[in-house]
């Protein structure tokens, strides 16, 4: 990890009242550079070397999303994936129901939506946070659903 980002890393987690223990540095490093959400075991793979038990992963990731720093994200495959919060987009997700390809996409109107929402709602006074993930065919396997049609 470069100075700087191990600089920003540990500004990350004292600000969120974190002492930056060797563990958390590399957790947090590892999703500073990953491209796309990533589930704890390739969190654990990714580490080579400088290896973390899978529950001392698990604990730092639980206490991350926790403290708004990193977001957990379900693509219905079984696991959770785990990403750094977006704190200039909101970003989410489109997911391909037959190979599992992900894509970003940026924005829901949430404001709009949390305000139909309860408007609906009888038991719940506010929203806290949200999370969206639309679930489709990507183009290359909508493709071969029509060849093989």
């Amino acid at each position: 990890m470069d100075n700087e980002r191990r600089e920003e890393a540990v500004t990350i987690l004292r600000k969120a009242g974190f002492r930056a223990t060797e563990p958390r540095l590399l957790v947090l490093s590892f999703l500073q550079n990953a491209k796309y959400p990533v589930s704890i075991q390739e969190i654990v793979a990714g580490m080579g070397n400088k290896s973390i038990h899978q529950v001392t992963v698990y604990r730092i990731l639980h206490a991350l999303k926790h403290a708004g720093i990193v977001t957990q994200v379900d693509f219905r495959h079984g696991r959770s994936y785990y990403e750094l919060r977006d704190e200039q987009h909101d970003h989410h997700h489109i997911v391909c129901v037959k190979c599992g390809r992900v894509e970003d996409f940026v924005g829901c109107d949430y404001e709009r939506l949390a305000a139909k929402a309860l408007k609906q709602a009888r038991g719940f006074a506010t929203i806290v946070s949200h999370s969206l993930e639309l679930f489709g065919m990507c183009n290359t396997c909508s493709k071969r659903k029509v060849r093989a049609a």
